[in-house]
């Protein structure tokens, strides 16, 4: 258990995010969770309260609405949870993402800044902001969900693909950067999860392949309980039956 943790967990009100709000919070974990839709935050923090009834001591969750893609926004939601729980995160995981898929001729100029605003931009704005709490504490942990996309292209997925590339690029650098101040850096690269990144055929065609979103969040935690001496760099999760 990791009693008095906090967690940051940006697009954690759905998917992969949700899951690991769920796994981290039955761990102990104090979770404050970013989305840019309000109600869904607080859906999602209502679901964790009812999840979490039986867990005694477990703190509410916190809903911070944010847009990665702006910085104004990242610095107010990090200062809301200074303000709130007192303390810096220890753990910042970065869930959101969007994956639009077309041809590269097809892709237009602004859903392709789109992709790369939220998919690279919104991360190292996320990271940015949590590295001088860790930095001065000398720990923490900064976990990317990244994808099996950020280390094979695919066809008709230019945008998605190019903004997955770069957000690997800049795990590797920061973690090289943040390791001498104690703090691990973590890529997580999960082949096909059914979340609401597919469209409703395909989960429902490629469902009994597909990995659940709590698999992923399962990975992480174990990750994350590790000794503070040691760090898992990357992990590669697929399909035990493989990629789709």
């Amino acid at each position: 258990m990791n009693d008095g943790l906090l967690a940051w967990i940006v697009g954690g009100s759905r998917g992969i995010g949700f899951a690991c709000a769920e796994a981290l919070t039955r761990d102990g974990y104090k979770i404050a969770i970013s989305g840019r839709n309000e109600k869904t935050l607080r859906e999602a923090v209502a679901r964790l309260a009812t999840d979490s009834k039986n867990i005694p001591s477990v703190p509410q969750a916190l809903p911070v609405p944010c847009d990665i893609t702006q910085e104004s926004d990242v610095k107010a939601a990090y200062q809301k949870i200074l303000d709130h729980f007192g303390s810096a995160p220890d753990v910042l995981i970065n869930s959101a993402g969007i994956s639009p898929w077309n041809t590269f001729s097809e892709t237009s100029v602004e859903e392709f800044d789109a992709v790369m605003a939220i998919n690279l931009r919104g991360i190292f704005l996320t990271s940015r902001a949590v590295l001088a709490g860790m930095y001065a504490r000398g720990s923490g942990t900064i976990v990317q969900l990244l994808s099996v996309a950020s280390i094979k292209a695919y066809k008709n997925g230019a945008a998605y693909v190019a903004s997955k590339y770069g957000a690997h690029g800049l795990t590797n650098t920061l973690r090289e950067e943040a390791r001498k101040h104690g703090v691990r850096v973590i890529g997580i690269i999960p082949g096909a999860t059914e979340t609401e990144i597919w469209h409703e055929e395909q989960r429902k065609q490629y469902h009994d392949r597909m990995m659940q979103p709590e698999d992923v969040a399962q990975a992480i935690l174990a990750a994350l309980r590790l000794p503070s001496r040691a760090v898992v760099e990357e992990i590669i999760l697929r399909p035990i039956q493989g990629d789709i």
